[in-house]
């Protein structure tokens, strides 16, 4: 149990370093360069690209609700087989006028 508790904690600690260090993350002969890119590949995460971590779990939480809503609920705007919404027959439609101004 103790065991993975220190390793719980040593990840966390890896993840947390990965957060502060951003001017290490493209130079791969770097020591600092291990923690950034492990948070990467863990979480996608890139704080020099993607700014504050929260607004990426916004922007990923978006993603996942429109993925969601386009192959569950079939909300495609883009689908030319879904029907497009028509005006109601019974509503009176404004005439078709043109003005002409004359001199």
């Amino acid at each position: 149990m103790k065991r993975l508790s220190l390793g719980a904690l040593a990840v966390f600690a890896l993840l947390a370093s990965s957060c502060s260090t951003p001017a290490y993350e493209n130079n791969h002969w770097h020591i600092n360069h291990i923690a950034p890119r492990v948070g990467y590949h863990f979480f996608g995460y890139r704080p020099s690209v993607d700014g504050p971590y929260t607004e990426k779990l916004w922007s990923d939480v978006g993603d996942i609700g429109l993925t969601l809503r386009r192959h569950l609920v079939g909300d495609n705007p883009e689908n030319p087989l879904l029907p497009r919404p028509t005006s109601s027959p019974y509503r009176p439609q404004p005439p078709d006028v043109e003005f002409q101004v004359g001199k």
